[in-house]
């Protein structure tokens, strides 16, 4: 319970902090972070034992006739995750009440922050599959409420649907490559399916295609080439957003699903070339988009997309250094990310610019702000006695010690961290050396928005000077968890000696620096960067999406034509065809022998039926065709009470009497009917009603008689409606368990509509 009662809390805390809010207003900035900061204690207290190798699971029975369970799995991997979420979550909570004081709706805020970070959790610690897409889910919708915070702007709307889009298209891939995985290995937990064979699963027949529909759900998520763009334009949401999204959550969550999946997935042969070779192209399309940039968020988002390629791509290389590389160089990224992101937008708040151009010297106005800054920017930047150097040094080994093509992955890794020098001098040192702009006033911020920042740039010094201690309760749990192989180690040093990886670190920093002075001119050349955005995936994206809208309008002014004769013409002629072109194919026809015989009070009441039908097609008032229509609904009440079925008979006849008064008082002032038809339509419609009862009959018979060693669906209902569902009521079951996903959807689209009608009811118009 200790894993699952923090996330739980999570959410509580999210449905509760508006409410908290209105009760205390500007007192609630440091409340809420609380919660978050007592489940990183929580997990704490989880470190000593799966640090041993003694995972913890918890889980109960949801539908165990699918195979799916509430169940919650941590191990290393997991672990890590859920330390570094919580963690900076609760940094980036107190962050918002600073940064968004003021903001009337900030409890409305906080219910989205909270929300998309209980989601993190869950998915992260979800050991069922289908519960780990519906955490996946999850984090996209509140990312996508969180980007499109300022809803007032167009750019905010267009980026948070964006994200939407993408992730979400990517997710339900994603699920289509579960339920195949589910089914090639007849489970849906995810500790099963790794306990697995290695190879197991990438020899089924079925593999190619769960690799893929899997990979793409991985790569949207954190915005692998070619579905990078998404990512960069997110920044249009607040600083806190951008700070947790970058650092600790949802972009983190493909590279969670392709470490999480390593074992069963890594064995293939197509994993290298594909994950490997995804992960490089992304991490130097983030590093050269970056070094174009001026706005300190901008140059941020390209960063993290740069070392999300970095990421994949040393899983993708997937030797046991690659993976303790990756381990390394998350954990470093996250605490140097946030940090940067949490500073960029305190000089934001308090300057009212991003531009690097129009920034310098406000160290001496913004210390504690500048000292986390700086902290975060040597990381990144991967000076020594910092975890960024840490993980740089095991990064260069990785790639020195993987096979592929002489130095491809060398000369990558090495002009990636040179231009990630550059860029971290720019982003982290650049507004804060140098002389402060005469026109340029600043204050240091709250100490709700730099104490975050700064502890985490302190975590950076500490666990650069004590890697031992990071890579023993850390990043050797994880990649232990990652490989497989829960014997496996992590011994991080600082100091390996005079090796090949030391003199690339060396060359990264005098070239970084060389860049660095080089970044004005490389900044100006607008028109390059203008000419790849031209070409780029996101203007494919734009024109398909573009003409997704147009197709959808002409379908709908074609279909959706606002005269109901023509959508019962066309939804009854697709009935009668669909019906006709099945029937060469069925076993045998309507056996009308099987048929329990008819009575004759049944007779009777059918034969008024069909003349209360006929009465209401002739009928010249419109009254008369509603009595008449009140005829054949009350003859199909009795049909249901000489069938034994009263409480059919009992709801038919209350909407019938509903109907029948609505219709008399909403018709009975209209004029006589109206002979609009000619005589050509007529006979269409008539032909067309005909046949649509007359297969509708055909179906009925059919379906009734039932062909021999077919059983009827009425047994199965009638014989587990009360073992399965506890319930004598068949009708109730049938609705409630039976097609409950079909009564879910009437209830949402119901639900959806009361939505509409109390938004517009709210709306004012001046």
């Amino acid at each position: 319970m200790m894993l699952v009662l923090p996330i739980c809390a999570i959410f509580v805390a999210a449905l509760f902090a508006p409410l908290l809010h209105r009760a205390l207003g500007a007192r609630t900035v440091w409340v809420p972070g609380l919660v978050p900061l007592t489940s990183f204690g929580c997990f704490l207290g989880l470190l000593p034992g799966i640090s041993a190798g003694q995972p913890v699971r918890w889980g109960v029975e949801w539908a165990p006739s699918l195979g799916i369970s509430l169940s919650f799995y941590a191990d290393g991997l997991s672990l890590l995750f859920l330390l570094v979420v919580s963690l900076i979550g609760a940094f980036v909570v107190w962050y918002a009440g600073g940064y968004l004081a003021g903001k009337k709706d900030l409890g409305r805020f906080y219910l989205y922050l909270l929300g998309f970070m209980g989601s993190m959790l869950g998915l992260v610690a979800a050991d069922n599959l289908v519960l780990l897409f519906i955490f996946w889910e999850l984090t996209s919708i509140t990312s996508y409420l969180l980007i499109g915070y300022y809803c007032e702007q167009e750019s905010s709307r267009k980026a948070a649907l964006q994200a939407l889009l993408v992730t979400g298209g990517g997710g339900l891939a994603m699920l289509a490559g579960i339920i195949l995985l589910a089914s090639a290995t007849e489970a849906y937990e995810i500790s099963q399916i790794l306990a697995m064979p290695p190879g197991e699963v990438a020899a089924h027949p079925a593999f190619p295609w769960i690799f893929g529909l899997l990979l793409a759900g991985a790569f949207t998520k954190s915005a692998q080439f070619p579905f990078h763009f998404w990512l960069p334009n997110a920044m249009a949401a607040p600083a806190p957003v951008s700070a947790f999204l970058h650092s600790a959550t949802m972009v983190k969550a493909g590279v969670f699903l392709l470490a999480r999946l390593f074992p069963c997935l890594s064995p293939s042969p197509l994993w290298t070339p594909v994950v490997g070779t995804a992960g490089a192209v992304t991490m130097m399309v983030g590093v050269v988009l970056a070094l174009g940039q001026t706005d300190l968020k901008k140059i941020l988002a390209y960063t993290t997309l740069a070392v999300l390629g970095t990421l994949t791509m040393l899983l993708g290389i997937g030797t046991e250094l690659a993976v303790k590389a990756a381990v390394t160089y998350l954990l470093a990224h996250a605490l140097y990310k946030a940090a940067l992101f949490m500073a960029a937008g305190s000089v934001d708040h308090e300057t009212g610019t991003r531009d690097v151009a129009a920034l310098g010297g406000l160290r001496s106005v913004m210390p504690f702000t500048a000292a986390a800054a700086i902290l975060g920017a040597l990381s990144m930047a991967g000076l020594p006695f910092l975890l960024g150097f840490v993980s740089k040094e095991y990064f260069y080994k990785a790639l020195l010690d993987a096979e592929g093509p002489p130095f491809l992955w060398e000369s990558l890794g090495l002009a990636a961290s040179v231009c990630m020098v550059a860029l971290a001098a720019t982003a982290g040192l650049r507004p804060f050396f140098g002389k402060k702009p005469a026109a340029l006033h600043a204050h240091e911020a709250p100490p709700s928005m730099w104490i975050g920042p700064l502890i985490l740039g302190i975590l950076a010094i500490k666990m650069g000077i004590f890697p031992g201690v990071a890579g023993e309760r850390f990043v050797g749990p994880a990649a232990a968890a990652i490989l497989g192989d829960q014997a496996f180690q992590a011994h991080l040093k600082l100091w390996h000696g005079l090796t090949t990886a030391l003199f690339m670190s060396i060359a990264t920093f005098a070239l970084g620096a060389g860049l660095y002075a080089l970044s004005p001119r490389i900044r100006a050349a607008r028109p390059f960067y203008a000419a790849l955005a031209r070409v780029g995936p996101e203007r494919g994206y734009e024109a398909l999406l573009a003409g997704l809208l147009a197709a959808a309008a002409r379908i709908t002014r074609a279909i959706q034509n606002g005269y109901q004769r023509n959508y019962v013409l066309a939804v009854g002629a697709f009935a009668v065809a669909v019906v006709v072109a099945a029937m060469p194919s069925w076993p045998a026809w309507p056996d009308l022998s099987r048929m329990a015989p008819m009575h004759v009070p049944g007779i009777v009441v059918c034969a008024l039926m069909v003349a209360a039908a006929l009465f209401a097609c002739l009928a010249r008032s419109r009254f008369a065709a509603i009595m008449a229509l009140g005829v054949v609904g009350l003859g199909v009440a009795v049909i249901y009470f000489l069938s034994s079925a009263p409480d059919l008979a009992m709801t038919q006849i209350l909407v019938e009497t509903l109907t029948l008064v609505l219709f008399v008082l909403a018709f009975y002032k209209l004029p006589l009917l109206s002979d609009y038809s000619s005589r050509a339509v007529k006979l269409r419609d008539g032909a067309l009603a005909v046949g649509f009862g007359a297969v509708m009959t055909i179906l009925v018979l059919y379906a009734h008689s039932f062909p021999p060693g077919a059983d009827p669906i009425s047994a199965f209902m009638g014989e587990n409606s009360l073992p399965l569902a506890n319930g004598r009521n068949v009708v109730n079951v049938i609705l409630v368990d039976f097609r409950a996903l079909d009564t879910l959807g009437e209830i949402t689209v119901l639900g959806i509509a009361a939505l509409g009608v109390a938004a517009i009811l709210k709306l004012k118009p001046k």
